[in-house]
C-alpha cells in the first residue's frame, strides 16, 4: 500500500534521556508537511531518524516508521543506504557538508547517478544539466567547480539539484533556504512544490520560518520540547491555533512581517519582555567606515567585487542586501581583513587598511556576528572562555592584564546579563545551549571589546521566529545604548526594515543605493 510516510508512537533518545516523545505523523503522497518549532525541539532529530542518520549516541527507543509500506526502523544498514540514496533524499541546512572539497561537483553528481540509476554517460550528463538549470545555475560552470568555489546559496542549490535528480518518494528538506536570498529561496521552494505535484513525492519541510510553512505546507506540525503540540491542515492550524506556543509563533510573524496592524500585547510582552522606557534616537555622526572602488577577483577568474564604494557613518546601521553569490559576505570578509582584495581602499576611522594583507590589528574595534552560532563557538571550550576570547586577546596587550584576570569572571557575568542570559550558563558547553542562547553568546562576545563597528552577517537566519524577534530587538537596543555603527547583511527584508537606517543593494559585485524597504 502506497501511503507516503507513516510514523507511529516514535520515541528517540539516548540511554539516559528521551528527546522526542510519542511522535505520530501521516504524510501522504504529493503532500508537504511543514514541521516547525524552536531550536532543540526535535525537528532535525525526527528527520535524521527517518533515514537512519541519527548520531551515534542517539537511537530510536521505540516506534514504527514506514515509507510507502516499507518499514524503516529495523532495516539493515546496507538496505537503508539503498533506500536513502534512491527513495529518500535529503537537503540539509549544512550544505557545505554535503559535498567533498576534493572532487569537482560535476563528478560527484555523476557518481550519484551512476550508483543509483542505469543511465549511460550521455544520459547522466543531460540529467545533471537539466536539474542545475532548474535551480538557476550554469551547468558548465558548476560541474567544473569545487564546493569551496561557490557561495553558500549556490552550493545549497546544487544540493537541492542532487536531491531532485533521483526523483525520490520522500524529500526531507531541513531548513533548505536558510542560506538563500528571498527570491532564490522562493524559486527553490517552488521547484520542490512543482516536483511534488508532478512526481507525487512527499516532502517533509523542516523549518523555523512560519512564513515558509504558511506558503508551502499542506499540513503543519508544531514541535516544542520534543513533542508535537499542534498538528493538522495548514489553514486550520494557522487560523485557529490552540496551543500557546503556536500562538506565540504567529504573533512573532506579525511583529516581524507587519502582517496585521493590531498585535496581541500580552503575547508581545511574553516574547520580548516588558518594554523599556523610550530610548534616545542614536545620532548619525561622521564617517566610520569608507569603502572606495574595491575590486576582488578569485583565482578562477570570477570577479566578485566590482568597483564597490559605500560609506557608513557613526551610529548608523547600513543594510546590505542582494542575491546569493552577489558578493555580500566577500565584502564583509575584506572589511574584517579575513580576505585580501585586489585594489581599492577601505578606511576605518580614517585609518587605511592594507588590501593585500590580512589580520592587521584593530584592537577589537571591528567585530562580527555570523549566521551559524554553533560554528562560531569552539565545542571544546566552556561558554566563559568562548565569550571572553576576544577580550582576552585585547587585554593581553595592556598593562592592566593582571587586574583583568582577577575580574574576568565578573566581566563575563556582566556581558551575559546585557544580552539577557543567566550567568549560570558560563560554565556550560555550546551543545548544552539552544540556538538562540548560542547566538546571544556570540553577540555578547562581539561587543565585549566595545567595538566601534559591528558586522552582522545573517545573524538571525538560523533561528526560529520568536528568537529572531528577540535577537533583533536586542541588537537594536545594544546599538542605541553603545553607539556603535553596523553593517547588517540579510535576506530578511522585515529584519532590514526593523533594524536598518539605510539600505544598499549589491548585484553582480556592484552596489546601488536603495530605499528603506
Amino acid at each position: 500500500m502506497n501511503d507516503g510516510l507513516l510514523i507511529q508512537n516514535l520515541y528517540i533518545g539516548t540511554n539516559q534521556q528521551t528527546l522526542v516523545h510519542n511522535l505520530n505523523i501521516l504524510l501522504g503522497q504529493s503532500r508537504c508537511l511543514a514541521l516547525i518549532g524552536e531550536s532543540g525541539s526535535g525537528k532535525t532529530l525526527t528527520g535524521l531518524a527517518i533515514g537512519g542518520l541519527l548520531p551515534q549516541d542517539i537511537h530510536i527507543q521505540q516506534g514504527v516508521m514506514k515509507i510507502n509500506g516499507t518499514s524503516l526502523e529495523s532495516v539493515s544498514r546496507k538496505m537503508m543506504q539503498t533506500i536513502r540514496g534512491r527513495r529518500i533524499a535529503y537537503v540539509f541546512q549544512n550544505y557545505a557538508g554535503a559535498f567533498s572539497p576534493l572532487l569537482p561537483l560535476g563528478k560527484q553528481l555523476d557518481e550519484t547517478l551512476k550508483t543509483h540509476t542505469e543511465l549511460n554517460a550521455q544520459q547522466r550528463q543531460t540529467m545533471i544539466r537539466k536539474v542545475l538549470d532548474e535551480v538557476g545555475l550554469s551547468g558548465e560552470r558548476v560541474q567544473k567547480s569545487y564546493s569551496f568555489e561557490l557561495s553558500g546559496g549556490q552550493l545549497q542549490r546544487v544540493s537541492i539539484a542532487a536531491a531532485m535528480m533521483l526523483e525520490p518518494e520522500l524529500i526531507i528538506a531541513d531548513e533548505p533556504t536558510t542560506a538563500l536570498d528571498s527570491d532564490t529561496g522562493q524559486h527553490v521552494l517552488s521547484l520542490l512544490h512543482k516536483l511534488k505535484e508532478q512526481s507525487g513525492c512527499s516532502i517533509l519541510l523542516i523549518t523555523h520560518d512560519l512564513r515558509i510553512a504558511r506558503q508551502y505546507g499542506d499540513d503543519i506540525a508544531v514541535m516544542q520540547h520534543g513533542r508535537v503540540v499542534e498538528n493538522g491542515q495548514a489553514a486550520d492550524v494557522l487560523k485557529h491555533p490552540t496551543h500557546p506556543y503556536t500562538q506565540k509563533l504567529i504573533e512573532a510573524e506579525r511583529l516581524l512581517g507587519n502582517r496585521e496592524p493590531e498585535v496581541n500585547r500580552d503575547v508581545q510582552e511574553e516574547i520580548f519582555g516588558a518594554s523599556d522606557a523610550a530610548k534616545d534616537i542614536q545620532e548619525i555622526g561622521s564617517s566610520m567606515l569608507s569603502v572606495k572602488e574595491v575590486h576582488k577577483t578569485y583565482a578562477s577568474g570570477l570577479q566578485v567585487l566590482n568597483n564597490v564604494s559605500m560609506e557608513i557613518r557613526e551610529g548608523e546601521c547600513l543594510a546590505l542586501i542582494g542575491a546569493s553569490g552577489s558578493g555580500k559576505s566577500t565584502l564583509a570578509r575584506c572589511i574584517l581583513q579575513i580576505e585580501p582584495y585586489d585594489r581599492g581602499d577601505i578606511y576605518f576611522r580614517n585609518q587605511r587598511l592594507q588590501p593585500k594583507k590580512k589580520g592587521i590589528s584593530l584592537q577589537g574595534n571591528v567585530q562580527a556576528v555570523f549566521q551559524h552560532p554553533a560554528l562560531s563557538l569552539n565545542s571544546q571550550l566552556r561558554i566563559l572562555d568562548s565569550l571572553m576570547e576576544p577580550l582576552d586577546r585585547v587585554k593581553r596587550s595592556f598593562t592592566q592584564a593582571r587586574m583583568y584576570r582577577k575580574t574576568r569572571f565578573n566581566v563575563a557575568e556582566e556581558w551575559m546579563e546585557r544580552v539577557g542570559l543567566s550567568p549560570e550558563l558560563l560554565l556550560r558547553y555550546p551543545y548544552q545551549l539552544s540556538g538562540g542562547q548560542k547566538q546571544r553568546v556570540c553577540i555578547a562576545r562581539s561587543i565585549s571589546t566595545e567595538p566601534r563597528f559591528l558586522i552582522l552577517d545573517e545573524p538571525t537566519a538560523s533561528l526560529d521566529m520568536i528568537v529572531q524577534a528577540q535577537v533583533l530587538q536586542l541588537l537594536k537596543e545594544l546599538q542605541q545604548k553603545l553607539g556603535y555603527s553596523s553593517l547588517f547583511i540579510s535576506h530578511n527584508y522585515s529584519a532590514v526594515e526593523y533594524l536598518a537606517d539605510r539600505v544598499v543593494r549589491i548585484k553582480d559585485g556592484m552596489v546601488h543605493d536603495g530605499p528603506l524597504l
